[in-house]
This record gives C-alpha cells, sequence and structure tokens, in this order.
C-alpha cells in the first residue's frame, strides 16, 4: 500500500474502529450518567459518591492505559483490541446486574480497565491504514461516532430507551451484548498491516517506552488530555444535575438539554481535525478550539432559551476538535518512531483517564459546598482550557501536514532494536 493513498480495505477498519467507539464507548458508556440520580436514590448516595462511581471508569482506564499501548504494541492492535473489546462486554453487562454500590463500583472500573486495553487500539489501527494528510479526519470521524453514541445516549436513555427495555439495568445489559458482537467483528475484520506487526521482543518494547518517557511533546500532550477529558466527564456526569437543582428539572429534560452539546459533538469532532488538514497545521485548530471551548464552559450556566442552545452548539469544537488532534500529533512527531505508538497513545490515555478519576470527584466536591452556586465548578472547567492552550501553545512543534513528512515506518525501534 501506497504510503500517501487511501486504499478500500481502509474504510473496512474505519467502519469497524467507529461502531466500536460509537457503541461501545459512546452508547455503553455514556448511558450511565442520565440515570445518576435514580441510581443515587435506589443506592442513597451522597454528589461525592456518585462523581466517585463514575469516575471509578477513569481509575480502571488510568491503570492499564500505558499496559494497553504495549501490548499493542508487542502482540498488535488485532489481538489487544479483541481481548480489550471483549472486557468491555464483560463489565458493562456487570454493572446492569451490579446489586450494590460496591458491586456497582467494581462494574465500572473493570469497565474502565478494559477501555485502557482497548482505546489505544483506534487510532494506533487508523494510522496504519491512512496517510498522514487524511489521520486527522478519520481520527476526528472515528471521535465524532463516539459523540454521536453519547448524545443518542443522554438524550434517550431515560426517556424513550429505558422505558422501552425496562431500565437503566437492561440498557447496559443489552449494549454489553452487543459490545460482545463488536469483538467478534473485530478479531475476524481488522489486519495488521503489513510492515507493522508487533515487536519481535519484549525488550524491544521497553526501549520503546523509554524513549516515549523522554519525549517532552509526549508528556504536554498528555498533560493536556488529562485537562481535558478530565473536564469532559466531570461536564457530563454533574451538568445534568445543574438543572435538576437550579430549575427543578426532571432528569430526562435535563439529559436532553445537554445532548444538544453531545450532537454538536458529532460534527464538531469531524470538522475541527478536518479543517486541521486542510490548513495543514495543528495549532491554529487548537487555538481556535481553546477559545470556544473555555468561554462556552464559563458562560453555559447563566442563560436559557436560544443562547443557552447557542452556547451548547459552540462548546464541543473545544474537546471535539483538540481530542483527536491529540491522538494524531503523536504519529507525526519527528522525535519519535511509529513502531512506539501503542506506548505513547497509551501515555496520553493514562493521564486523560487520570483526570476523568480525579475531576468527578473534585467537582463533586465542589457542587457539595457551593450548592446551589455552581459558577466555581464553571470557572474550574473554563481554566482546563486555558491551560491546555498554554501547554500545547507553547511547549509542542507544530506536526500538522504541512509542517514537515511524517516518520517512515520501520518494523522495530529506532534505537538499539534488535
Amino acid at each position: 500500500m501506497d504510503d500517501t493513498k487511501v486504499v478500500g480495505y481502509s474504510w473496512v477498519v474505519f467502519a469497524v474502529v467507529l461502531c466500536a467507539q460509537s457503541t461501545a464507548l459512546g452508547l455503553a458508556m455514556t448511558c450511565i450518567p442520565p440515570f445518576l440520580t435514580t441510581i443515587a436514590k435506589e443506592m442513597n448516595l451522597t454528589s461525592t459518591q456518585v462523581g466517585t462511581a463514575w469516575g471509578m471508569i477513569g481509575l480502571g482506564a488510568l491503570l492499564f492505559s500505558v499496559l494497553g499501548g504495549l501490548i499493542s504494541d508487542r502482540f498488535g492492535v488485532r489481538w489487544t483490541g479483541f481481548l480489550g473489546l471483549l472486557l468491555l462486554a464483560s463489565g458493562g453487562t456487570m454493572r446492569g446486574l451490579a446489586r450494590d454500590y460496591h458491586e456497582f463500583l467494581a462494574a465500572m472500573f473493570l469497565f474502565g480497565a478494559a477501555m485502557g486495553l482497548t482505546r489505544p487500539n483506534f487510532p494506533r489501527a487508523l494510522s496504519q491504514w491512512f496517510p498522514h494528510n487524511r489521520l486527522g479526519m478519520v481520527n476526528g470521524f472515528s471521535a465524532g461516532g463516539s459523540a454521536l453514541g453519547a448524545a443518542l445516549s443522554m438524550a434517550f436513555s431515560v426517556s424513550t430507551i429505558g422505558p422501552a427495555v425496562g431500565g437503566w439495568r437492561n440498557i447496559a445489559i443489552i449494549l454489553g451484548g452487543l459490545t460482545f458482537l463488536l469483538a467478534v467483528a473485530w478479531v475476524v475484520l481488522v489486519k495488521e498491516r503489513l510492515g507493522e506487526r508487533s515487536a519481535p521482543r519484549l525488550s524491544t518494547v521497553i526501549k520503546g517506552f523509554g524513549l516515549v518517557l523522554h519525549s517532552r511533546s509526549i508528556w504536554m500532550l498528555s498533560i493536556a488530555a488529562f485537562l481535558l477529558f478530565g473536564h469532559s466527564y466531570s461536564w457530563s456526569s454533574h451538568f445534568p444535575g445543574f438543572f435538576e437543582v437550579k430549575y427543578g428539572m426532571t432528569n430526562a429534560v435535563a439529559g436532553q438539554i445537554v445532548s444538544i452539546t453531545l450532537f454538536s459533538g458529532v460534527f464538531a469532532g469531524i470538522f475541527g481535525p478536518t479543517l486541521s488538514d486542510r490548513l495543514g497545521s495543528r495549532k491554529p485548530a487548537i487555538l481556535l478550539a481553546c477559545v470556544a471551548g473555555g468561554l462556552c464552559n464559563m458562560l453555559q450556566g447563566s442563560f436559557l432559551g436560544p443562547v443557552l442552545t447557542i452556547i451548547l452548539l459552540i462548546m464541543p469544537f473545544g474537546v471535539g476538535t483538540i481530542a483527536p488532534l491529540l491522538l494524531t500529533i503523536p504519529f507525526e512527531l519527528k522525535e519519535l518512531n511509529r513502531s512506539v505508538a501503542g506506548a505513547a497513545i497509551g501515555m496520553i490515555l493514562t493521564f486523560q483517564n487520570l483526570g476523568t478519576f480525579i475531576y468527578p470527584i473534585l467537582s463533586g466536591k465542589l457542587i457539595d459546598l457551593f450548592t446551589p452556586n455552581y459558577y466555581p465548578y464553571f470557572g474550574a472547567q473554563m481554566m482546563a482550557f486555558a491551560l491546555t492552550f498554554l501547554l500545547v501553545w507553547k511547549l509542542v512543534p507544530e506536526t500538522g501536514p504541512g509542517a514537515a513528512k511524517p516518520a517512515p515506518r520501520p518494523a522495530s525501534v529506532r534505537a538499539g532494536a534488535a
């Protein structure tokens, strides 16, 4: 396959990744937040306990993302992705079978651990089968699928899907079954690209991880992922409750309002990275995204009606643009070889998941301390974008298609590979 062209099989890989993102990470993960107030009443939980439960996904993924990346480097995307999706199916089903809070926490943790094993394989599989000048776009479409699944879950889980299937527990079990089918589709359809098979020895993988640990750019991207995804998970778990507390809305209506942002995120995740590919530059797109995301997060609690709708439509251009680019830039860095991509993505996802564990808990504390005043919480959300801009703009080199040609695709780690 020519490195500058897209072949028919590229779209097969893309379709499987898109389905996995939209179902296993979009629908299956986000089917829980609309029911958090219901679960809290059922299990007699505080806001902090609710944040902890949601944060367990981040904790599980935090502990297993680097491992998932290293396993992917060693054994390849086909079998690592298959194992991860099987565990996602198990964890997702266990949520619906949990009898009490502790079992629910354990199921959420397993779901997160499975995410850690699975997610590094999505951008890595796409990077094998798409050229440099399409990578931002396909990662954006993939993220858009996740946003679409999340939006559908947020909008219809309580009002439509839950009543149709018998509640949140049955939703979790059904989506666990669908994720199992995706695992089968993955192992049958997703293949390694010739020349990018797994590392021959464990020592090669360890040396590659050492290169990643010495990369300042990967550290900056990792911290940015911590800030932005921590913000995003905190927002999805706590923002629906804002409307219930301040305006007395039902959780169904609150979920439908929040889904405006999630539906818009589908477009944002495609438009922002595609614009970046067209410009041949990453940083201008990240600057615009940080401005849009930061301002909208600070203003979201001040309005209702059409103004709020506009804010919620613009807001996802923050995370929606930056998130796919954080998983694209590592494949473009001159300092790293593509054979260590799993380790690099795993490190970024580890920090991302650290944020998803810490942010919901701290946000729950802020809300418990200041309710009904949510502005300390909104201010913390805005700061995530300000800090991300400073880190990426100042400390990460420009890597877009117009900056330089990507690194070659060797079969082993550049320095010291045996």
